[in-house]
């Protein structure tokens, strides 16, 4: 029988799938068996992470790491090693470094967030403005 963390754990990450799946327009997440463990011990990169997902439009897939129970209903202790791992695992199947993490007991507000590193952030959102840039430049050039 899995002790009351793992469990917790195991069901944040179900949770976290559903999450994303709900609210990620054409996206796909899905859970890495093992929570991840599995893909650690084979050293196989695809099978890093707890979770892992496609979204319409990125060329590489998100690794995720989820986090819950480290604090309570209005604080979380985040550890820099978790970021590094994360990193690190998404760097080897060429992927993209996020965190999820869950207030414990948290009944209202902000209960779930995402933490990523800044290099990653920056990466993203200089993406995003290039892609609205070749969006911008097409639709000048219908026009002319």
């Amino acid at each position: 029988m899995p002790s009351p963390q793992k469990r917790k754990g195991s069901d944040w990450e179900r949770q976290a799938v559903e999450l994303l799946n709900q609210f990620i327009r054409k996206g796909e997440f899905k859970k890495i068996p093992g929570s991840g463990a599995i893909g650690t011990f084979l050293s196989e990169p695809l099978l890093t992470a707890d979770l892992k997902g496609k979204i319409y439009g990125f060329t590489k897939e998100f690794k995720i790491e989820c986090k819950v129970g480290y604090g309570s209903a209005t604080q979380f202790t985040m550890k820099k090693l978790w970021l590094d791992k994360v990193k690190g695992e998404a760097a080897s199947s060429y992927g993209i470094p996020l965190l999820l993490g869950k207030f414990s007991g948290a009944r209202e507000g902000v209960r779930a967030f995402a933490v990523m590193d800044f290099e990653t952030f920056c990466e993203i959102l200089n993406r995003v403005s290039e892609l609205q840039e070749e969006v911008d430049k097409n639709e000048r050039e219908k026009v002319e």
